[in-house]
């Protein structure tokens, strides 16, 4: 068990202080439910005692140590989070989802041990998502997908669990059942947890020790039959209600009131009176309603994971004939973010459409107000806009992030790096190409949009490059000129323990360039210098593999003979995405990424002609030759 202290604490976004001078403890093995208003700054608090947020003043203990005195994964490992609308990486699995939260308890190249498994099944199995573990995460529905990210927090297994608005998306029996496997977890492990609810009968059914906040200051604590009152829900939620027992608990229950409390006697009405009447009812009920929608309304800093970045271009240089470096900078992007290697900073760049009506992602700005209902659904409302409106969305990895006043910076204001192709169609055809178009003609001081991770909600478990190659100490990295920033970023993370190739495959010799690492991995450049597409890759690869499939194949990794191995499923690389990403197991990982067919043929060879286990490989499709963007 493990006592979690708040003292003195003031959380604030920017300028505006959410919390105020707010001491708390939350009792030790023990539930603790935090409710309030929307805007009362229940979440905000959670993300301080999480280290999520920065304290303005004040701390948060850990068994007497400061959070801030902690190493990540040292907290990690004793304190897991689930925040209220977290990122997961594209292409990845229930599975491997569920894995990461087993990342804190490993090193940079883990031992997959049976502990591991066994928290992983487990947790599977106690959110029901075992059934699921084999699907896309973005398949599945709104209330599947949180059951998972609860199932990653339970994996992680850790002596504190901070949750925020875990039944968000669930219908009531799944409501039931997250809270049933979080109390669960209370009694059997002595978790000492803090949830942030809404809903005050849940609250009131499953607290040990409840919380009231109401303007970033605690109201009342105390048990549910101690804080429930109609004194409260008044004061805090601007509710008139009557409090009863649960009939099935016997925990407090809330009744609103509602505006119709007495029965009024029937009268007749003449018809010109009636309808006067009944319009001006349906006038105000719409007015109370748009009301009420805009006071839904909540600051996206504080409750979406992902924001739109509004940023400016203070640098452009080229890398080479197809290869141009862009450096991005705006004060947006002080809140742009994991705290950890830009490995893991994947963002979205949105090229610019030709006829912007709206800003499309203002909801979704730092200083943004969203509807957190419908802005689930953000992505296919905006595929829904014509292309020429809203854009094209396009994703990239950073190469480099810097804070404002770092020594490197061409500007005032903080700095990223992105590498961007000149992949030049020889004909302009609509929809294809236009990210292309826009890095060939964009200059200094040209306006964009990137969407990026919320540094005040997202941690380093968020999804990047998908490489993770587990126990191997050797590592095959292939790609063409659009996994180059990716394969770079990978190189500067890589210990020097770890050997093995890296082929890059690059229209012309002049796009070669200087990638640091401290790993024993051999960089060889392969210019196509007017070749086919991934002819000379595919050479290479096979000539590397060839001199060392044999001792590539693990011992400890089981490999079924040629006629008992299950055959590739084939992907239609014109239709579908080609993207399988894995944590390797074995004593080599293989890591491919670029144009789809020439992937698919890779993956192939490796997989189906040299028996490689498929788990030792993950493969990305970027994108695919002659196939419009959309």
């Amino acid at each position: 068990m493990a006592l979690i202290q708040a003292q003195h604490l003031h959380l604030a976004y920017d300028r505006r202080e959410i919390v105020r001078d707010l001491t708390l403890t939350l009792p030790e093995g023990r539930i603790t439910i935090i409710v309030g208003a929307n805007g009362s700054g229940k979440s905000t608090l959670l993300r301080g005692m999480s280290r999520l947020l920065a304290p303005r003043s004040g701390s948060v203990l850990l068994d007497g140590q400061d959070l801030h005195s902690l190493r990540g994964k040292e907290l990690a490992r004793r304190l897991g989070l689930l925040p209220q609308s977290p990122v997961a990486p594209d292409g990845v699995t229930v599975r491997e989802l569920v894995t990461r939260g087993r990342f804190p308890h490993q090193g940079l190249f883990p031992q997959w041990s049976a502990e591991d498994e066994r928290a992983v099944a487990e947790a599977l199995a106690a959110t029901r998502t075992d059934d699921l573990q084999d699907r896309l995460l973005e398949e599945l529905s709104g209330g599947q997908r949180q059951r998972v990210w609860i199932a990653m927090a339970l994996a992680q297994q850790t002596e504190v669990l901070l949750l925020d608005e875990p039944t968000t998306y669930l219908d009531v029996t799944h409501q039931l059942e997250v809270l049933d496997v979080v109390r669960d977890l209370n009694l059997t492990r002595g978790t000492t947890v803090g949830i942030v609810l809404h809903d005050l009968h849940l609250a009131a059914r499953y607290a040990d020790h409840l919380v009231a906040v109401r303007g970033g200051e605690i109201h009342s604590q105390g048990t549910p039959h101690e804080v429930i009152t109609e004194q409260m829900a008044h004061e805090v939620f601007a509710l008139d209600a009557r409090i009863a027992p649960d009939p099935v608990t016997g925990t407090p229950m809330v009744l609103p009131l509602g505006r119709d409390r007495t029965a009024t006697p029937h009268r007749q009405e003449d018809p010109v009176s009636a309808t006067t009447a009944r319009t001006t009812t349906a006038q105000t009920t719409t007015a109370q309603t748009a009301a009420a929608e805009a006071a839904e309304a909540v600051p996206a800093l504080e409750h979406s994971s992902m924001l739109a970045f509004d940023l400016a271009v203070v640098a452009r240089r080229p890398l080479g004939p197809s290869l141009v470096r862009f450096t991005l900078a705006g004060p947006d992007l002080a809140h742009f973010g994991t705290g950890s290697h830009p490995l893991d900073l994947r963002v979205k760049l949105i090229i610019p459409g030709p006829h912007r009506s709206a800003d499309h992602f203002a909801p979704v700005r730092p200083g943004g107000m969203l509807d957190p209902v419908t802005q689930a659904d953000w992505y296919r409302t905006w595929l829904q806009i014509d292309p020429s409106d809203r854009g094209w969305m396009r994703t990239y990895t950073v190469r480099e992030q810097r804070a404002a006043g770092h020594p490197g910076n061409v500007s005032d204001h903080p700095e990223i790096d992105l590498d961007m192709v000149l992949h030049l169609d020889p004909v302009e055809v609509p929809g294809q190409g236009v990210a292309a178009r826009w890095a060939r003609d964009a200059q200094v001081g040209d306006a964009v949009t990137l969407l990026g991770p919320n540094r005040h909600l997202v941690g380093p478990e968020y999804g990047g490059i998908e490489f993770r190659p587990g126990t191997a100490r050797t590592v095959l990295l292939v790609g063409d000129e659009t996994a180059v920033p990716a394969v770079g970023s990978i190189l500067e993370a890589l210990p020097d323990s770890v050997s093995g190739h890296a082929l890059l495959e690059v229209p012309h010799a002049e796009d070669e360039q200087t990638l640091l690492t401290r790993s024993g991995v051999q960089v060889t450049w392969l210019p196509r210098e007017g070749r086919a597409h991934g002819e000379l890759l595919d050479a290479e690869v096979r000539r590397v593999m060839g001199e060392n499939a044999q001792a590539f194949r693990d011992a400890a990794v089981e490999c079924p003979p040629a006629a008992l191995r299950r055959e590739l499923e084939d992907v239609d690389v014109d239709e579908a995405i080609l993207w399988e990403t894995t944590t390797g197991r074995g004593a080599f990982y293989a890591w491919l990424a670029g144009e789809a067919g020439v992937i698919k043929t890779l993956r192939r060879h490796l997989v189906s002609e040299l028996g490689i286990d498929r788990k030792q490989v993950s493969f990305m499709g970027y994108w695919r030759a002659g196939r419009p963007e959309h």
